[in-house]
């Protein structure tokens, strides 16, 4: 397969300066001895392509062992070179900061430096380009970005759905999801349905009982155990530029054991697909159990997949009706998961296995034509094909003392 060059995809405000990004995988060592002086990030890109605007996560508790007693209200982080500021998001956890994020744009082979310092000034803000969100009455939970939306049923469709997850498509780069939720709940003749597009894009995506746009199930010759939908949920970082949440199911009768399903979705703005981790659990068997990650057919669509970098992908219309356009969606799963693919009546499948009590990694998403970000299938295979390539081969960093 040719080697490809992402090109830019997005932007992000922040006080009159645009910047783009796309979630990046990273592999850190970190060289941890107390320094008040601050701390240096080293940054290096493996691969000989551009690698624009990747976001690179930087655990808290390593950067306290090098710069004890940092404030999250006070962390800033500066190109060393240029001096210019990155827009920071501290996620947190526990009640705590658990990863500070920010962004790093590498040529073909570049090593760049930043520094991380304390300062009392004012930090750049960003406008809010990632949420997700517990809607009622509804039930759901709900997800979006720059690029694209989703969402999973809650109990309120116990009856008539299972664990897919839904696409909403749209062209505008701004949050939709609340804004849509709440026209479709309003009464009468006022109520504005979110499966018609009125100029932002629509929920124009069936998934009824399936996997809809890359859920997962446990499976068994021919047969998917799915949970149905979810029983509990957690939120964990809504934004501005990455947001998080749990979701925990139901357990389902496998094997003559009861295992229980639970998905951690992050979505980083630019990107048009989800990173997914899935933990299987079961608190009377161990070893490990086979599971598939699905995307769902629509009528005329196509099927492309690499088995050599592990992504799959489904191509066609969006509806029947051809001023809806072209609807992607794709699947890409790193190797230690992957174990193969394969097609059924009703989905396009890509399996794996994972051990009970650890966890499977693997991403999933769409991509519409109307958003202006792809404009054929070649375009949405491209994507897929440099994401897969850009997991084989993740960004390298260091973090120091700074001298």
């Amino acid at each position: 397969m040719k080697e490809i060059v992402l090109k830019r995809l997005f932007g992000i405000s922040i006080r009159k300066k645009t910047l783009c990004m796309v979630s990046a995988a990273c592999v850190m060592s970190i060289c941890a001895f107390a320094n008040d002086g601050g701390a240096r990030i080293t940054v290096s890109n493996p691969l000989a392509a551009d690698r624009p605007d990747e976001m690179i996560v930087i655990r808290w508790n390593e950067i306290e062992k090098i710069i004890p007693g940092v404030k999250k209200e006070t962390i800033r982080v500066f190109e060393a070179e240029t001096r210019k500021e990155s827009p920071l998001q501290i996620v947190e956890e526990n009640g705590g900061p658990a990863e500070m994020l920010f962004l790093a744009s590498l040529k073909s082979n570049e090593t760049k430096e930043f520094v991380i310092e304390s300062s009392a000034k004012e930090r750049l803000s960003i406008d809010p380009l990632t949420d997700a969100r517990y809607m009622l009455p509804r039930q759901d939970v709900a997800w979006e970005n720059d690029r694209i939306a989703h969402r999973i049923y809650g109990p309120a469709l116990a009856k008539e759905s299972n664990n897919g997850i839904d696409v909403w498509t749209k062209c505008v780069r701004y949050p939709i999801v609340e804004k849509w939720y709440r026209g479709d709940e309003t009464p009468g003749a006022a109520r504005i349905s979110y499966h018609e597009d009125h100029g932002e894009g629509a929920d124009f995506f069936e998934v009824g009982r399936s996997l809809g746009d890359g859920s997962c199930a446990l499976i068994e010759g021919d047969s998917l155990y799915q949970p149905g939908v979810f029983e509990s949920y957690k939120i964990l970082a809504t934004g501005p530029f990455r947001s998080m949440f749990e979701v925990t199911y139901r357990p389902v009768r496998f094997r003559n054991f009861e295992v229980r399903e639970t998905k951690r979705i992050t979505l980083d703005a630019g990107s048009n697909l989800n990173k997914i981790e899935v933990t299987y659990r079961c608190d009377s068997a161990k070893g490990s159990v086979p599971f598939v990650a699905g995307l769902v057919k629509r009528n005329g669509i196509k099927a492309y997949w690499n088995t050599d970098h592990r992504w799959a992908s489904l191509w066609g219309q969006t509806t029947e009706k051809e001023e809806n356009g072209s609807l992607g969606t794709g699947l890409v799963v790193p190797k230690e998961t992957f174990t193969g693919m394969h097609e059924t009546a009703v989905h396009l499948l890509v399996s794996g296995t994972v051990e009970l009590g650890r966890t499977a990694v693997y991403y999933a998403g769409a991509g519409w034509t109307r958003s202006g970000d792809f404009k054929n299938a070649d375009e949405w295979n491209r994507y897929l094909a440099m994401y897969a390539h850009r997991i084989e081969s993740p960004l390298k960093i260091s973090l120091s003392a700074r001298e």
